[in-house]
Order: C-alpha cells, then structure tokens, then sequence
C-alpha cells in the first residue's frame, strides 16, 4: 500500500449501479448482521470513508461524513495512472465479512513531482467511460491487468469480472506484487 492510500466510493452520478452496487448491497447485509455501521454519517466504521469524484480538471476525494474535508488531485499533476485490481478481504466485520471476498479498483496516481496516491473503491464498470475521459485532459490510465479488454461491454463486466479474478487473481498477485487479499484499511 502506498503512503498516500483512500478507501472510496466512485461517484459517476448514475443512479444504478452494476457490480458495484451489488457489493455494496451485500455488504449492507452482512455488515446489518456482524453489528457495523451501514449509514456512512454513523461511524468511521462503514468502509466508504472518501467519495472519489473525477471532474473536468481534477480527482476531488473528499470525506463523506465531512464534504468540507476534501483533497483535489489537478490533471496537470498527473503524469499517469495505473488501474489494477485488488482482492479485498474484510477482517473485523464477522465470519462471513471474512470469507467473502471482493475485487476492486485500485488506482495507482504517479504525480508529476514524484510520489503516489492509491485510490482503492469498488469495481465498477463506469469506470471505462472515465478513463475516455481522461485521455483529452492528457491523463493516461493504463489498465494494468486489461480490465476492458477481458470485459468490453457492461453485460460482460457484470457477468465476468468476479469469477475471472475469482480464477486468475492469486497468479496476477504474485507477479505484481499485491496482497493476497487485502485486508488492512488505513483511510485517511
């Protein structure tokens, strides 16, 4: 994990969501059931600490309990950013909270005057047309792992994307050097 590291929910403003919005929902459930908190005004506890919001010139993170504490991250800045996907493992949050695992974005942010930031949040196939985006404001993503290659199309994303990386994520961790799962949280 890199030194700069948030924990986000990605904000595309579309009101339904795809593989996103079923982890979220399941873990709604299973956080209902181990006693965490599922309203993020409640606690620190709820896992989506940041919303992560890409805006015309900058990556604006701010906290969902506090829209006040925000962190901007201009374009000009970036010189480029790696997606990869982590498999993430809730520890503390019950038995079931500890079996299931998850696979998200982590975004790995190269800045222009050295240094990184990981912005990790739920895979979501919106992310796609962000990444479009980004190429006219001089922000190259590069898809580490061909996350849009493997999954063209939101249909295939949906279908796909968990049970390729339920298959393929131990071999990619191992060549990249990522957790195995992920299972510690250090939001800032």
């Amino acid at each position: 994990m890199k030194q700069r590291y948030y924990y986000a929910q990605l904000m595309t403003g579309k009101k339904k969501r795809s593989y996103a919005s079923k982890a979220k929902n399941f873990t709604k459930k299973i956080f209902a059931m181990s006693g965490f908190a599922v309203d993020a005004s409640m606690s620190i506890s709820h896992p989506f600490i940041r919303g992560c919001d890409f805006k015309y010139n900058e990556i604006e993170l701010y906290r969902i309990q506090d829209p006040n504490d925000t962190i901007s991250i201009p374009y000009s800045e970036i010189k480029w950013i790696d997606l990869y996907v982590v498999a993430r493992r809730w520890a503390g949050g019950g038995m079931l909270m500890a079996l299931n695992v998850m696979y998200n974005f982590d975004l790995v942010i190269h800045l222009e005057h050295g240094g990184e930031i990981e912005v990790e949040f739920p895979a979501d196939f919106a992310f796609k047309k962000i990444m479009e985006e980004l190429r006219p404001a001089s922000v190259p993503v590069i898809d580490v792992f061909d996350v849009f290659v493997h999954f063209p199309d939101e249909k295939t994303f949906k279908k796909e994307f968990p049970t390729y990386f339920g298959e393929h994520y131990h071999d990619l961790a191992m060549q990249y050097g990522l957790e195995d799962p992920r299972v510690t949280f250090n939001p800032m």
